[in-house]
Order: structure tokens, then sequence, then C-alpha cells
């Protein structure tokens, strides 16, 4: 069987004790901080696979763990539309520093946990959590639950769409590569070009918030997600 990790980027809308950005809560709290449900979800992949989750501690909004070290918006000034003012301000050693104390490290653990399974294994599997807002565009977010992937990765499009058929035997309204594309910025597509030609495959859930926030629901997907990974190759 080939190896499995499992990470949460935007698992929190908490930001480090201290720090104040100039943001409401009730936006820290809003797809504009974090992935409501993703950690849940994440959770009880955890529990049935008996694997770790790499998750973030604090909001998207003061280090976005789903964008490269050099990507524009890895510290944002703008969230989903929110501006964050602390950001704004922020100076260039003190950039340099949340950086190295947050990001880093996490990238560092995936890549760690990817590459001993690459070498354990021979070949990988990189699940990652997320979750997406109908309300910011409803006439195309119609559906429970997207996949992300690269369908030019011949190992990880394979993988992808026995995740499709899983999801959509449990009654799931799925798409693939969407509400996003499946190569954009991301912790994935990074790490999928960091190992190209190696059997790694990077495949984002993305979830709906009418799924995360009706009671069940999370556990309901994580149970459709369940026999697709009970089946790896």
């Amino acid at each position: 069987m080939i190896g499995l990790v499992l990470s949460c980027e935007h698992a929190s809308w908490r930001l480090p004790p201290g720090v104040d950005l100039g943001v409401p809560v009730e936006v820290l709290r809003s797809q504009a901080g974090w992935d409501h449900g993703a950690l849940e979800i994440a959770n009880h992949v955890s529990e049935h696979v008996g694997l770790p989750v790499h998750a973030g501690l604090f909001s998207r909004m003061y280090v976005d763990l789903n964008r490269g070290l050099e990507h524009a918006d890895v510290i944002p000034l703008v969230s989903y539309g929110a501006p964050v003012p602390g950001n704004a301000r922020l100076a260039a050693g003190d950039r340099a520093a949340r950086l190295a104390g947050f990001h880093e490290p996490y990238w560092d653990a995936v890549r760690r946990d990817v590459a001993a399974r690459l070498r354990d294994r021979g070949g990988v599997l990189h699940f990652s959590s997320h979750t997406f807002s109908p309300e910011l565009d409803p006439p195309n977010r119609q559906f429970d639950v997207g996949v992300l992937y690269d369908p030019a990765h011949a190992f990880e499009a394979g993988l992808a769409e026995r995740l499709l058929f899983a999801l959509r035997a449990a009654g799931l309204a799925v798409r693939a590569n969407q509400p996003y594309g499946g190569v954009g910025a991301a912790i994935c597509t990074s790490l999928r070009q960091e190992h190209a030609g190696a059997r790694y495959a990077g495949i984002q859930l993305e979830t709906s918030h009418a799924v995360t926030h009706t009671p069940g629901g999370c556990a309901r997907v994580a149970a459709a997600i369940a026999p697709f990974l009970d089946e790896l190759p």
C-alpha cells in the first residue's frame, strides 16, 4: 500500500496570543479567516487510518499555509475581500520572522512526512482537507465536495478518479477541479512540482460549508472517503 499524509492548512481562525491584525472576530471566523469543518473532516479520517494530521495553528490571515513561501499572498493584504490592516504595515524583518516561525516549519514537517512515505513505500497520497463557501458564487457552487488534482499527472489522476467514484457512491454531489483548479497555488501543487517523476499524489478535498454546517456533515464526508483509503494500492 502507498503511504498516506494528511494535512489541513486552514484549520484555525485564531491568531497567536497578543497579535491583533485589525480584523473583527466575525471576519476571522468567516471563510476569509479559515476553512470551517476542514479539520473536523481530517480528524475523522485520521481516526480511521491511525495517522496524525498536519494542521495549521492560526488563521490564513496571519500566514496562509496553502501558499508557497514566495507567493504574494502568503501573508495576505486582503483575504476573500476582507482587508488585513495589520499585514499592510508589517516590517520586512517581522514578515521574515513570521514566515520562519510558522510557514517554514509547517511545510518542512509535511515535506519530511512525504519524503519518508516515498522512501519507505515508493508512493504517497498527500490528502489535504479544505472547505469552501457556496455563498461566494451561488450559481456555480451547488455541490457538496470538490476534488482538486492535476489531470496530467497519471498516478494522481487515477487516485482522484477513484476518490470521486467513492464520494458519488456515498450519495454526495461531487465535482472534479471545482470550485478551484487543481494546479493553482497550493501546498499540493508545490510538492507535486518538487517530486516530479515520483509517485507523489497531492489531492485537495474541498467540502461545501452547506455540508460542514449540517449536523453530521463532516462525519458523512469522512465516512465516504474511508473505503477509498482502505483500498489504496
